[in-house]
């Protein structure tokens, strides 16, 4: 048993070449078979071996990119997209998986069984051979397509860089000089996450922000703020034609149909129609923050002066500003009180081990549970320059019965100064939260094939319900109490301060419902017709927008969950999910305090299962009915 990855980079494409020649060798005999032993058991103990190895190259690409391991990595893409293809169009492996359900198999077998067999047919097992070769070739350009729409969008995001003297930044504490200070003293922004959001915030040089603004919503594209050279927009034209050509291959109108036919959602109209109801229940109230802020503005705000006037708004109504809670919560105390929320709703401990890793800033921890280590976690929580941006929970491997799960858990947020530990904001904590909700569904599971583990063969539109269900927990006060402690004074938060980060937790809510909204909107819409992607945007825009966007706008250039993330046609998942988390969320807090029975039945019946039963009828399960869409709007305070 292992649970520490090869973070070494040798000789992946020889690795890759050796196990995808052993995986035709297993495919060949699991074709043959006639059992859950002789087949489903056999795809998985290789399954288990090739993923590790998939798992951690991506990883490593995404953490620590370079040049010449991207070379590298990029080959083994359309090799890995190839075998996937010739995998999921073998007749006789699929004939193998129709045998299997005729045998004596659990409840959860079954299940699993199924679902293989509708991923066969998913993927072309009913099409003639000339079609089958088609759809192949498809999958392998669009593989190597979304790597490279990542690549483009790293490397135009860190190829920005300005100068800038403290002058240039009034309104800045040292906090925020902290962050973009050279070895030197000189002072040097970028594209980066945390430093783009301090100075759209903070900073008061309008000018700046508008320049820097119009740099990040540029990235990637032929407006020329970043090199030209890594416009992603041919990139996403091909990604969408293509996707099409592999709907209409199927049998299907549009990719949004291929999509959703593996998801928990009945037909893309559905998810207009639920999408088109957030939109009318949030519109009017999102009219009436954005008129609150042009008032207290006093002037016409522009994209780069929403945040900045926001902040200013968000101080003068709740009485507190974001740098008043960040010295409260610094990590140490942060992840301890995470872990302690974790004992008290699963029993699980998490132990740090002291182990070298790929970078010098992740933290690895083991769960324990009964002094057994039941899985373990890399946390690498800092931005760093060749870093891929945004935060993510990825697997590396599944339970097996002779394995441990193992997860990577990754942000972008500020790094330790020389004199103050790393601190964070609060939204920056809600991240952490939802990540290591991801990583609790992987790692909390208790099915031990690993085609069903975890994550795995989750339907998409359920797999963000653990990590927002995480979210809600980060507002509880015990729990806040258990994660601040100021780094000076040891100090927990002030009740004074928690009641204000309650009472502001639904700030421009109704606007944010509409942001998200649009994102999901476009996306299904997008996913339907052949039209121009912009052109769907701005129609989308119509119904969504509070403030008009800017010609130099070019958001979609950048948008990794859609083009090359697995989000395609399914991000309207985020707002889906956040439906099923607060009505869990309200459903085990119902008595106005977390009911221990109802965590470890949430446990049981979603964390635990993966994706070996049905996810909705779990949740039924759980909860003793359907979910209320009435939960979701009452969590984001909209009437």
């Amino acid at each position: 048993m292992s649970l520490s990855p090869d973070f070494s980079k040798k000789d992946i494409n020889k690795n890759i070449d050796r196990l995808i020649n052993e995986g035709y060798e297993v495919a060949r005999k699991a074709s043959d078979g006639d059992s859950w032993e002789s087949v489903i058991s056999l795809l998985d103990e290789f399954e288990f071996r090739f993923e590790r190895e998939c798992s951690v190259n991506s990883h490593l690409n995404s953490v620590m990119f370079d040049e010449k391991f991207n070379q590298e990595y990029e080959k083994t893409l359309p090799k890995i997209s190839k075998f996937y293809s010739n995998i999921s169009t073998n007749k006789e492996l699929f004939n193998a998986h129709k045998r299997v359900l005729d045998t004596n198999l659990t409840q959860q077998q079954t299940h699993i069984v199924h679902e293989a067999i509708k991923g066969f047919q998913l993927s072309g097992i009913d099409l003639d051979p000339d079609k089958q070769e088609e759809f192949k070739k498809i999958q392998e350009k669009l593989t190597v397509l979304s790597n490279s729409f990542s690549n483009n969008s790293l490397k135009s995001t860190n190829e920005w860089k300005k100068s800038v003297s403290k002058a240039d930044l009034p309104g800045y504490s040292e906090d925020q000089l902290s962050k973009i200070r050279k070895k030197d003293g000189s002072f040097e922004i970028t594209l980066q996450m945390p430093v783009y959001l301090d100075l759209m915030t903070f900073c008061e040089n309008q000018t700046l922000r508008e320049e820097v603004y119009k740099a990040y919503i540029s990235r990637a594209s032929e407006i020329g703020l970043t090199s030209k050279k890594y416009d992603n927009t041919k990139i996403m034209d091909e990604i969408l034609k293509l996707r099409l050509k592999l709907a209409n291959l199927l049998g299907f109108n549009n990719y949004a149909e291929l999509s959703i036919a593996s998801k928990m959602v009945e037909s893309p109209n559905q998810v207009i129609d639920f999408l088109d109801l957030l939109i009318n229940k949030s519109r009017s109230q999102a009219l009436n923050e954005f008129q609150e802020l042009e008032s207290f503005a006093g002037c016409k705000i522009n994209p780069w002066d929403f945040a900045f006037y926001s902040e200013k708004l968000k101080e003068k109504k709740y009485g507190f500003k974001k740098s008043d809670l960040t010295p409260y919560f610094p990590e140490e105390n942060v992840l301890n009180g995470l872990f302690s929320l974790i004992k008290e709703l699963y029993e699980i401990l998490l132990k740090e081990i002291k182990e070298d890793s790929y970078h010098q800033d992740v933290k690895v921890f083991d769960l324990v549970k009964n002094n057994e280590s039941i899985g373990r976690v890399y946390i690498d929580l800092y931005a760093r320059e060749n870093k891929r941006g945004g935060a993510w929970m990825s697997d590396y491997q599944p339970l097996t019965e002779k394995n441990k799960p193992v997860a990577f858990v990754v942000c972008n947020l500020n790094k330790p100064t020389q004199d103050k530990p790393a601190m964070f904001e609060f939204d920056e904590i809600v991240t952490i939260f939802h990540e290591f909700g991801h990583a609790l569904h992987h790692l909390l599971t208790k099915v031990e094939y690993p085609c069903a583990s975890g994550i795995s063969g989750v339907p998409w539109d359920g797999v963000e319900l653990p990590s927002q269900y995480m979210e809600f927990f980060a507002y509880d006060q015990e729990v806040i109490k258990k994660i601040s402690s100021h780094y000076l004074t040891g100090e927990s938060l002030p009740d004074e301060l928690y009641q204000k980060i309650i009472d502001s937790k639904n700030f421009q809510s109704a606007i944010q419902m509409l942001r998200q909204c649009e994102f999901a909107l476009w996306d299904i819409k997008t996913h339907m017709s052949s039209e121009d992607t912009y052109e769907i945007l701005n129609e989308v825009r119509q119904k969504t927008s509070i403030i008009p966007p800017i010609n130099e706008n070019r958001f979609l250039n950048t948008f990794g969950h859609i083009f090359s993330g697995g989000y395609a046609a399914g991000y309207f998942s985020y707002k889906w999910a956040e439906v099923l988390a607060a009505d869990a969320f309200y459903y085990v807090n119902q008595s106005g305090s977390i009911n221990k029975d109802l965590t470890y039945s949430f446990k049981e019946n979603i964390l635990e299962v993966g994706g070996s039963l049905d996810f909705m009828t779990q949740y039924k399960k759980f909860r003793g009915g359907e979910p209320e869409l009435k939960s979701v709007l009452l969590s984001n305070g909209i009437q």
